[in-house]
Formats: C-alpha cells, sequence, structure tokens
C-alpha cells in the first residue's frame, strides 16, 4: 500500500503523538507510524484535508505544508529531542549550533533565517526560553537543588541560569518555587 507523510506541527511529547493518533482515529484514517513532527497514512484513505487540519488545529497541532515551515519544525523537533533525556545527557558539552546543523542537515545561517521568519524570534531565544520552561519544570517536578538544575540544563554556572530565569520571570528561582500558583508555558507555546 502506498504511504503519505503528513508533516504535524507543535509536537513535542508522548502524549502529543497520542493525540495525534486519536485524531486520525476518531476520522477513520488508518495510519502506519506516527512521531514527532509527523504521521505516515495511507494513501487510499480518502482523506479529507480540510477535515483533518480542523481536528489537528483544534487539539493544537498544524499540517506543515512548505519546506520553511517543516525546517522550523525539525528545529523545534531537535531542541525538544536535545532536552528529552537530561538526566543521562551531558548538555554542556554540546554545542548547539553544530547539533542542529546535523539534526536538521543546513548550514546554521540558513536554520537561524528561515525560524526568525517563521516565529519572529530567533533561534536562539527560543532555546532560552525552553530551557528557562525546562527549569520551571525541574523546580516543581524533581527534588534537584538550583545548581543540579542549572548543569543538567547545560549551563555554565547556577548564577547564569539564575540571571536569565529573573530576566524572563521577573522573579528570582527561589521566589519561583515558593509561590503558591506558578505558570507555565506549554513547550508548543514558546
Amino acid at each position: 500500500m502506498d504511504v503519505k507523510t503528513l508533516k504535524i506541527g507543535n509536537m513535542c511529547c508522548s502524549r502529543c503523538i497520542t493525540a495525534v493518533i486519536l485524531a486520525l482515529k476518531q476520522l477513520g484514517i488508518r495510519y502506519k507510524k506516527v512521531d514527532l513532527g509527523y504521521a505516515v497514512v495511507y494513501k487510499n484513505n480518502d482523506i479529507k484535508e480540510r477535515e483533518l487540519e480542523s481536528t489537528l488545529k483544534k487539539a493544537g497541532f498544524e499540517i506543515i505544508k512548505s519546506k520553511d515551515e517543516n525546517t522550523s519544525e525539525k528545529i523545534k523537533t531537535a531542541i525538544h529531542k536535545l532536552f528529552s533525556n537530561i538526566e543521562t545527557r551531558d548538555l554542556g558539552s554540546i554545542n548547539f549550533r553544530d547539533y542542529l546543523q546535523v539534526q536538521v542537515q543546513f548550514p546554521y545561517k540558513t536554520l537561524s533565517e528561515i525560524f526568525s521568519k517563521l516565529n519572529k524570534k530567533t533561534i536562539e531565544n527560543y532555546f532560552i526560553l525552553y530551557r528557562i520552561e525546562k527549569a520551571k519544570a525541574m523546580i516543581h517536578d524533581s527534588d534537584n537543588s538550583f545548581s543540579e538544575i542549572a548543569f543538567k540544563l547545560g549551563y555554565n554556572s547556577p548564577s547564569y541560569l539564575s540571571r536569565q530565569f529573573k530576566a524572563i520571570e521577573g522573579v528570582s528561582m527561589r521566589e519561583y518555587k515558593i509561590r503558591p500558583v506558578n505558570k507555565r508555558k506549554h513547550f508548543d507555546k514558546i
């Protein structure tokens, strides 16, 4: 059977994969594989593009149509994968630019231009915001000290993370931790 790959934006975790699978099943679309950023569906499914787009949009996803949109999503997926196993990976030893070039298979300058054009922020800014969201999650979901969080997220020093955190969140990490309610962003909303 022939298959078609649908590029899907805003997928960042296993729950996103499950949500896309549920959307495909809901519409009666048979699929071969669903992973971060894409779904491989069988062509003879009589796919109703608008119906699928609408269903995915309600769940916070979008079908990617242009090459630039696809490249932008590959960058986001690569960043998500970089942080997916931070307990076993030394992020401080990874050259971020080289990592992205290898993952997305384009020169960094090209990646930067495409990403900035589509997302209205630089890759570096997105990366910093992603790290801060990861820090916020770790502050609440782990028993790690602020120093441990900083090193797991690839910061050279805890004070560097503290400065970035305060600049973005407007409060120190300690103040953030003791607040009764803290707002976190979904990774697809960064």
